[in-house]
């Protein structure tokens, strides 16, 4: 039986030509706001977001381009399959961390192995569908999650210690990211050995996954190993962080806390405090949040679990606050307009404005996105934001004849 994942001639920077690998690397698409495109785009004249984007929808510049620096040996493509070791040292809220994965391909046609955990959205993937046709490629990594510790990239991380990266630099938002290429068969064996024995998450990247699936059924007989796509690998460690995604609503202010008032305590207290109220408040001890408006933070803890049983008794979403929120919440509040989304408090409140109320949520634990993917399910849109995102452009896979 083939293997869930396997070795691959990357295409990467010529380092050559590219002596710093910070000017042209770029976040995921996804996650570019239009103000960090423009920054990118000053960095470099072959910053990688030049192939991520089509600028004014012109899809046939982007792949002219990307073939380009292919011919100009801007991108070059290494000659031996290899696995890449891949290392972020990262902060985030004043304690550092770091995460281990594996860049390699990934075998999307095994059945009961890959799940994923997100809907996804028909603009995105008829844009990543029309990039895809034209440049022929998987330009960034999907981010997949194993539901136990890869214990082998430890191990391996050890033995190159004292080795040189292939690759070394800072992303933009200032994090330390390290690339080994790994070529010895056996620690090629061994880590895929350890993948195989596991199911695997889809954690970002759901859109890629689908279009790239959809481009295998369609072009299976023109390229080699279309049944797979560039992946990064991790397992679940100290650094595999799932940060929140509070939400900014346009809704009636005056008595909508009132109106709340019948199902959950509601206590006003510091930022601060709410902070550490829902970081306290785990899985077991029921369904809390915070709310900002009109300068005050407020936390909210269910008291009449009642308001729950409009979802189903045993449903995996009763423990997923995103799910919660959505379905018995927000009809409370009685919402107008589009809902807005941040990862941090402090942007929240400054979202908020006059008219609008920032719900501050908590994050979604790993243990619950297993339990949903496991089952089939998909999360609601905007329930998990995987920290920090694997970086575009460090390494590609061209189609091979």
């Amino acid at each position: 039986m083939a293997s869930t994942i396997k070795p691959f001639k990357a295409t990467c920077y010529n380092p050559v030509l590219i002596k710093d690998l910070s000017c042209v690397v770029c976040p995921p698409y996804d996650v570019i706001s239009r103000r960090e495109l423009n920054v990118l785009k000053r960095k470099s004249p072959y910053n990688f977001c030049r192939v991520l984007f089509a600028s004014k929808n012109n899809y046939q510049e982007v792949g002219t381009r990307f073939r380009g620096w292919v011919r100009k040996r801007v991108l070059t493509t290494n000659t031996s399959p290899s696995l890449y070791l891949y290392e972020q040292r990262f902060c985030c809220e004043g304690k550092r961390y770091s995460r281990l994965g594996v860049l390699a391909l990934l075998r999307m046609n095994k059945k009961g192995v890959i799940f994923p955990h997100e809907h996804t959205l028909k603009a995105p993937k008829q844009d990543r569908r029309k990039i895809i046709e034209e440049v022929e490629a998987n330009l960034s990594p999907i981010f997949v999650v194993v539901p136990q510790s890869l214990n082998i990239l430890a191990q391996i991380r050890r033995a190159y210690s004292q080795t040189k990266p292939l690759m070394k630099y800072k992303d933009l938002e200032g994090h330390d990211n390290s690339i080994w290429q790994i070529e010895d068969e056996g620690d090629i064996k061994a880590i895929c050995r350890q993948i195989d024995q596991n199911k695997l998450v889809i954690a970002d990247g759901h859109h890629r996954f689908e279009v790239a699936y959809e481009y295998y059924r369609k072009h299976k007989n023109k390229f080699k190993d279309l049944n797979y796509i560039l992946a990064y690998i991790t397992g679940t460690q100290d650094g595999l962080l799932i940060l929140p995604t509070h939400r900014i609503i346009k809704a009636k202010t005056a008595d909508f806390l009132e109106r709340l008032r019948k199902y959950f305590f509601v206590s006003e207290m510091t930022q601060g405090l709410l902070e550490k109220q829902l970081r306290s408040t785990g899985r077991g001890k029921g369904f809390s949040f915070g709310v900002y408006m009109k300068n005050k933070f407020y936390f909210l803890r269910l008291k009449k679990t009642s308001i729950l049983d409009t979802i189903n008794k045993g449903s995996a979403y009763k423990h997923l606050d995103t799910y919660i929120f959505h379905t018995v919440v927000l009809p409370l509040m009685k919402s107008e307009g589009q809902i807005s989304y941040t990862h941090s408090v402090r942007e929240a409140k400054r979202m908020t404005g006059t008219d609008k109320v920032a719900v501050i949520l908590r994050s979604t634990p790993i243990e619950i996105v297993f339990k949903i993917a496991n089952k089939g399910l998909r999360l609601p849109q905007k329930s998990t934001y995987f920290y920090p995102k694997v970086t575009s452009g460090m390494v590609i896979r061209k189609f091979e004849n």
